[in-house]
């Protein structure tokens, strides 16, 4: 045998006994198998860091937006909770048969001359939300029958099968399961104000 003959045998006998050991149950050195724990999971922006911060600045300008107009708490989150259940706080959704063209954060068909899926667009769908809760003699204590008087004040008349992007949902399915989601993001948005 030669050294080169010597030191492949080496070799070999070292990965054998060092794999054998890596896949042995019984190591005790193995490193514990439980999933990364992330802490944004209660978040209701996802955990997604990217989608999050888009949802995050979408829903932050409707908040302002509300504000700005000396909306309260209540028509905040009633905005939220709009746009929550027709668009999942996306602007320039294109949405699914009947309805065609792309669509405000609101669910309308999109008519700003401005990026449908800029903050400017979110702030100008919820002036026109601001200017339709004007309209309505509802009090805002119901979130969700509130949010869904405002969308029906709307002149441009509420039809529901062009409204959701995801087709087959419905006001009365969409509506309430948002209020959840909506207050969660309220909440976040204004404690960290």
């Amino acid at each position: 045998m030669n050294r080169k003959s010597i030191a492949a045998a080496l070799i070999s006998a070292a990965l054998a006994v060092g794999l054998t050991a890596c896949s042995s149950d019984e190591s005790p050195t193995a490193a514990p198998t439980s999933a990364p724990t992330t802490t944004n999971a209660a978040s209701p922006f996802g955990t997604d860091e990217f989608i999050a911060n888009r949802l995050r600045k979408s829903t932050t300008a409707i908040v302002e937006a509300v504000e700005e107009r000396g909306g309260t708490p209540e028509q905040a989150l009633a905005a939220l909770l709009a746009s929550q259940a027709e668009t999942a706080w996306q602007s320039g959704l294109s949405m699914p048969p009947p309805a065609d063209g792309i669509r405000d954060i609101y669910g309308w068909r999109f008519a700003y001359n401005i990026g449908a899926d800029s903050s400017d667009a979110v702030r100008a769908a919820t002036q026109t939300f601001m200017q339709n809760a004007a309209a309505v003699t509802l009090k805002p204590d119901d979130p969700v029958a509130y949010a869904l008087a405002v969308q029906h004040a709307d002149p441009r008349g509420y039809n529901e099968k062009e409204h959701f992007y995801k087709f087959g949902e419905t006001a009365a399915g969409q509506y309430p399961k948002a209020l959840e989601k909506a207050q969660a993001a309220y909440d976040e948005l204004r404690d960290s104000k």
